[in-house]
């Protein structure tokens, strides 16, 4: 083993610097650079595999202790990473309870039907959050793995729930309910809710951004279930005894579920949908009429005069006939929801929040409904999540827990001590003499010094 590394090293910076004398334009040279770099650490990872292998095999007497026997020797293993495609040989094992198993896989942690390792799963999930499955896999693997590998892998990953040090008091919380509306492969339309929690919105510079924000979003599940996760992840993070809570929406009817499960919300008409049901009432009219209606109609909401309000709606009817039962719905709509919006007149910290739609399109639309495409029900209910968590790690959920019983894990340590000890003396020390030939050699050199002299 020790010979394989000294020659893998010596090739490597070899290669390398006969890049960098070659000259060419940087953006060549830092290619070639990373390409050989790459195909340097897969084959030094291929070799540890092996050496893990090679380990297990000697150790007779632990291997025969847990009933297990060689079936055959130098299976081949390829799989890809984010080094380039790992090459490694490996035994295969009986048991003498039934069945077979690839020890050396198990000990360094490959999932046995995986052909993509863990890191390079994750390198591909979180690109394919911003950019398509076939883009991902050009960027992150230069297209090694194809786009159902990179699907798949979303199917097998969830976000990491943040660590919260101590549960907060704050004065008051923003929950801003809306949802994504995506196509769904057959050409159904279906909704995906985003739920945001703030608290509230500070400027920084000349810029206003919320506060803490964290986003949930789930897929195919219950109203209910969606709130009692709202108030799970709100109740680990703040104490809401004295907390003031503003509920900023549309008013459907999934996000009035919240009151189920936080009765002490205020509820607040988000001001996109309020605005959208105003214009609706006013549209077709003359510029100077219409910006009176439009002041009329804000200002007898605001004080919540829905008298007032009602005669402005009966009056716009009647002089537009042809659009009577639209104005009828707009203006049903907003007297069924106007004491979400007197609110804001009433109490001032409710216009502290009511971000729903920069929300959506941000989180979820950018990536599910921005461009034509279509999803299937599986990966949204995976994908929904990991947009909503943003910056957040992400993990591989393991169909298999790879592990190697306790009597072969000295077996294994001791390999990863004799490898690691291999490649100290390569950087350290003497390289193996096969692999330095003839060359003068006096004291303590290391493999980079022999190196550099050939380039003299």
């Amino acid at each position: 083993m020790e010979k394989i590394i000294s020659e893998i090293a010596e090739k490597f910076i070899k290669k390398m610097i006969e890049i960098v004398i070659s000259g060419g334009k940087l953006g060549e040279v830092e290619t070639s650079l990373l390409c050989e770099a790459k195909a340097c650490a897969s084959k030094i990872v291929g070799v540890y595999a092996e050496a893990v292998d090679a380990a297990i095999v000697s150790d007779k007497v632990s291997r025969r202790k847990l009933g297990y026997s060689v079936e055959r020797l130098k299976d081949e293993r390829r799989i890809q990473s984010l080094v380039g495609e790992i090459s490694y040989s490996r035994t295969y094992f009986k048991k003498a309870s039934g069945g077979y198993e690839y020890l050396a896989d198990a000990a360094i942690g490959v999932q046995s039907r995986s052909r993509v390792s863990e890191s390079l799963s994750l390198a591909l999930v979180q690109a394919a959050k911003d950019m398509s499955y076939a883009k991902s896999s050009n960027h992150i693997s230069n297209g090694e793995v194809s786009r159902q590998t990179v699907m798949h892998r979303i199917r097998q990953s969830c976000a990491v729930d943040a660590s919260v040090e101590a549960r907060q008091k704050v004065p008051e919380l923003h929950i801003d309910a809306d949802e994504a509306h995506v196509t769904l492969c057959g050409g159904k339309n279906t909704i995906v809710p985003l739920i945001s929690i703030y608290e509230g919105i500070e400027s920084k510079g000349s810029r206003r951004e919320c506060k803490n924000i964290f986003h949930i979003s789930e897929y195919g599940k219950h109203p209910d279930e969606l709130w009692e996760q709202v108030l799970t992840e709100i109740e680990r993070r703040y104490d809401i005894t004295n907390t003031k809570i503003y509920l900023h929406g549309d008013g459907a009817r999934w996000i009035r579920v919240c009151y189920d499960w936080l009765p002490q919300a205020i509820f607040v008409l988000d001001k996109y949908h309020k605005n959208k049901a105003i214009k609706n009432m006013t549209v077709g009219l003359r510029k100077e009429v219409r910006k009176q209606f439009d002041l009329a109609i804000r200002q007898s909401l605001s004080e919540n005069e829905l008298e007032l309000f009602k005669e402005l709606a009966d009056v716009l009817g009647e002089e537009h006939p042809e659009r009577k039962k639209k104005i009828q719905e707009s203006s049903g709509y907003l007297y069924k929801f106007a004491d979400g919006i007197s609110i804001c007149e009433k109490d001032p910290c409710a216009n502290d929040g009511g971000c729903t739609e920069p929300h959506v399109s941000h989180i979820l639309s950018s990536r599910l409904s921005t461009r034509p495409m279509a999803w299937s029900k599986q990966t949204l209910k995976q994908l929904a999540p990991i947009l909503a968590a943003g910056k957040s790690n992400l993990q591989i959920v393991r169909t298999e827990s790879p592990e190697v019983h306790k009597s072969l894990s000295k077996t294994v340590n001791h390999a990863n001590k004799i490898f690691r000890r291999n490649l100290q003396k390569w950087s350290l020390g003497a390289p193996h003499p096969d692999a330095v030939g003839t060359l003068p050699i006096s004291g303590k050199t290391t493999g980079t010094q022999v190196l550099l002299k050939l380039f003299k």
